[in-house]
């Protein structure tokens, strides 16, 4: 009887964690926030709902409450990346008396590769801390031309950093002829943040040119195990390239195991 009884609360604890996953993914964080909670009732040690009330409390504003989750996951497991990195941005956004920023639905798509379309690089010339400390995985971000160069802010105008120079200037002049991007975080912490670019209108003129020409043939892949964790910690990182100039190769065991970005190959005219 003890073993289906023990089966019966795994499957229950398995199926709440997918509901309060789901309820993340369609913004219902404050809903999350109480499925978590209800969770917490039942299994009270258990780190990764912590993590994901964490989260859902960080979402909807309640940096406190949500530093008090993060705390607790982290007191139960020390080497809790995801619970050591929101405690250190929330103990900053905490003393800095940052505003909430407004919540943003998290898409699985965001984080799919798509060869010729998408591509992933890391920012130079990083915001200030008090922006840097708001961002993570998933926040939307805006794309701003100065020049030649292209900057990119968080959705309250907050410079968050700038595109690297061989890529930026690719990126101005399919801006030019009509092509439209998108842009969204896919790590972020006080020393670096990363994004992936993608290609969301092509102009008729470019034909079937690509924005981010390919060295390799890599069939784009997902980064949903990363979402469904609510963040991408320090171990996750690595699952993409940065954009370099020049070609690099994964090695065979790194391929094997995780997404690469494609190698893109920016001296190529759009």
């Amino acid at each position: 009887m003890s073993v289906f009884q023990s089966e019966d609360r795994l499957r229950l604890k398995r199926l709440r964690s997918e509901k309060a996953i789901q309820l993340a993914m369609q913004n219902r964080w404050e809903e999350a926030a109480d499925l978590n909670r209800q969770m917490l009732e039942l299994f009270p040690n258990d780190v990764d709902t912590l993590n994901r009330l964490g989260k859902a409390l960080l979402e909807l504003g309640r940096y406190a409450d949500s530093l008090e989750a993060y705390q607790q996951a982290a007191r139960l497991d020390p080497s809790s990346k995801i619970a050591e990195k929101n405690i250190q941005r929330l103990t900053k956004l905490i003393e800095e008396q940052a505003p909430a920023l407004p919540p943003t639905p998290l898409d699985p798509r965001l984080f799919i590769e798509e060869s010729g379309r998408t591509v992933v690089t890391t920012l130079l010339d990083l915001g200030p801390p008090e922006v840097l400390a708001k961002l993570t995985a998933g926040d939307w971000l805006k794309l701003q031309v100065v020049g030649n160069t292209v900057k990119v802010l968080d959705l309250t105008d907050g410079v968050v950093g700038q595109i690297e120079p061989k890529l930026a200037q690719r990126l101005v002049r399919l801006l030019e002829m009509g092509n439209e991007y998108s842009a969204a975080v896919t790590s972020a912490d006080d020393q670096s943040v990363r994004v992936i670019l993608r290609e969301t209108h092509r102009d008729p003129s470019m034909g079937n040119r690509p924005s981010f020409p390919t060295s390799t043939l890599d069939v784009g892949r997902p980064y949903t195990r990363d979402i469904l964790r609510y963040d991408l910690d320090e171990e996750e990182e690595d699952l993409a390239d940065e954009v370099e100039p020049e070609e690099t190769r994964a090695s065979p065991d790194v391929a094997l195991e995780e997404p690469i970005a494609d190698e893109v190959d920016l001296n190529e005219e759009p």
